[in-house]
């Protein structure tokens, strides 16, 4: 090492801005890969070593004779402290220097030595000699590694299992993407305070005279309209006690808007298919599950959960009048009136007035609810209206 200098914030700052991904990205590949520094104590670059990887270049010549350096089966890195692993490379160096340095992955970000072409250098020897410099050289040859492997755009989308795949390899892909996905997590800035502000502007419940108003504009029955909320919400209403919303969030949306990229690491918010057994009981649980989806994509998380009296979900911002889904949910947050006026603009942008007007539950339900459940929201929906319709 010549320049004992440590990677800054700034110049983390500075790579990061250069190729348009969010600093904690980069910071999350080092805490991953080095915890931090790019040198030991003894002032030569932090290393990792893979017998795997030594075979597979030598063509398995030295798995006999050297087989802690050399082992076609074993996938795993040495293990040891760094001074053992030094002396398992110096074995190995002597034995096929090229392949040796290649075997190894180097420094803060341990940019494995057999990259050199794809970090711009011309053999592996001057990709080591440079990377002995100083972590700011580590950084640059990571920079250029991405930029020249094409990843740039996948940390931009923080996409870190196809990542994953290209910088560590298939094997072990998965826990890498979940390790930079835990690690990326921990270093989440402090909160936007977006969640934390949806509180009820007003808790002021619907009069009566509230659903004939838009029963009217809907032409249709006052008790159609109550049904539907009796069905979405029922008990809980639109507001809990804390003057948060009412929500329902789901994960299997939350997959499909994000394209699956954390089903693997946060199995618990993103998988692909809707499972109803999965959901929280309590909305303080289904609180928790979108503060964590909000953290890895905000609008996203919105989008896929559902809001107040009429549960209409965040996706469906623009037939309700709204840009995106964060504008839907702060207007839904000021009031049951607005929640009202929003289903109104719904119901009228998919022609389900139409629906309301005959009493078509089913035709309803498909359309508000999708095509997964129509017989029983359109049932419970009926039942609703019965209800409703008998003490009117």
């Amino acid at each position: 090492m010549q320049d004992a200098t440590r990677v800054s914030d700034a110049d983390i700052e500075a790579a990061a801005q250069r190729l348009g991904v969010e600093a904690n990205v980069l910071r999350a590949v080092i805490k991953v890969e080095s915890a931090g520094p790019g040198f030991g104590a003894d002032g030569r670059p932090l290393l990792s070593f893979e017998p795997y990887n030594f075979s597979q270049t030598t063509g398995g010549r030295f798995d006999a004779t050297n087989a802690s350096v050399s082992q076609a089966s074993n996938r795993a890195y040495l293990g040891g402290n760094q001074a053992s692993r030094w002396t398992k490379l110096s074995e190995a160096y002597g034995l096929d220097p090229a392949a040796a340095l290649g075997a190894a992955s180097w420094g803060a970000f341990q940019l494995p030595g057999r990259y050199y072409a794809d970090a711009g250098y011309p053999s592996v020897f001057a990709f080591v000699a440079d990377l002995s410099q100083s972590e700011a050289r580590q950084l640059a040859a990571f920079e250029a590694y991405l930029v020249r492997k094409g990843l740039v755009d996948e940390l931009q989308r923080r996409d870190f299992e196809t990542f994953a795949r290209v910088y560590e390899g298939e094997h072990g892909a998965g826990q890498y993407a979940s390790a930079l996905s835990r690690a990326y997590a921990s270093l989440a800035p402090p909160s936007d305070g977006y969640l934390e502000a949806l509180v009820a502007g007003s808790t002021a419940a619907l009069t009566r005279a509230d659903f004939e108003g838009i029963a009217a504009e809907l032409g249709c029955e006052v008790e159609a309209v109550q049904a539907v909320v009796q069905v979405e919400s029922g008990a809980l209403g639109a507001f809990a006690a804390n003057g948060k919303p009412v929500i329902l969030y789901e994960p299997h949306i939350f997959s499909r808007r994000t394209n699956r990229q954390y089903d693997a690491s946060h199995p618990t918010i993103s998988y692909r298919s809707w499972d109803a057994s999965k959901y929280p009981r309590t909305q303080d649980g289904r609180w928790a599950q979108l503060r964590e989806a909000y953290a890895l994509n905000p609008e996203a998380a919105v989008a896929s959960a559902s809001w107040g009296l009429f549960q209409i979900m965040g996706f469906n911002h623009e037939a309700c009048g709204f840009p995106n889904a964060k504008a839907f949910v702060t207007d839904m947050c000021q009031s049951q009136a607005q929640q009202l006026k929003a289903f109104a603009k719904f119901v009228k942008f998919n022609s389900l007035d139409d629906e309301l007007r005959a009493k078509n539950w089913e035709g309803f339900a498909a359309g508000y609810n999708g095509q997964g459940q129509v017989e029983r929201y359109g049932r419970l929906m009926r039942e609703a209206y019965d209800r409703l319709k008998a003490t009117s």
